[in-house]
């Protein structure tokens, strides 16, 4: 598992922490880094799912507050994937003109719940302070009634067990829109 502290230190420059602090005042110092650590869970996630990935506007703020820092986010896309891969954004807005749906599509449920369970396996488990930046993952609490010990066990062993037993888990119930 990566932790929190490992994730900064390796790919959070001194002038980025700088740079985001600035760009996030009046936000305190320890919520600026909780938002950029799980920014970069995020990006990290990212190339391993096809489609869009459910973060939280607060996640997709540091996203692209990074991207306009173009060295820095080009060096952080080189730490990132090994293949020399860089990530693209590409805002919802811009997808309108070819896809009238655009913002209206769903999250589908297995891949939702894949990427959770990734984060789970990579990072541990989801933290009280940072369910509220997966959006996926507050809905599914939601939907299941499940606290948040009870989401952590089951991602943590949901490759084994596959979908939870409740049948009233569908993905019209907890598809998240794009935002």
């Amino acid at each position: 598992m990566i932790t929190n502290q490992e994730l900064r230190s390796t790919f959070l420059s001194p002038q980025m922490q700088f740079y985001f602090e600035r760009k996030l005042a009046p936000l305190p110092p320890a919520e600026i880094s909780v938002r950029i650590e799980e920014a970069l869970k995020f990006l990290s996630l990212a190339p391993h799912f096809n489609g869009d990935i459910p973060v939280s506007k607060e996640i997709d703020e540091i996203w692209h507050y990074w991207i306009l820092e173009t060295v820095e986010y080009a060096t952080l896309c080189g730490k990132l994937y090994d293949d020399g891969s860089f990530l693209h954004h590409s805002s919802n807005d811009y997808a309108l003109f070819t896809d009238p749906d655009a913002k209206n599509r769903k999250i589908e449920r297995n891949i939702g719940v894949a990427i959770l369970a990734s984060y789970v396996m990579s990072f541990g488990p989801l933290g009280a302070d940072r369910v509220k930046y997966w959006p996926f993952a507050a809905r599914l609490m939601e939907i299941l009634a499940w606290d948040l010990s009870q989401l952590n066990g089951w991602l943590g062993s949901a490759q084994r067990r596959g979908p939870p037993s409740r049948r009233r888990l569908y993905h019209d119930d907890i598809g998240e829109q794009r935002s």
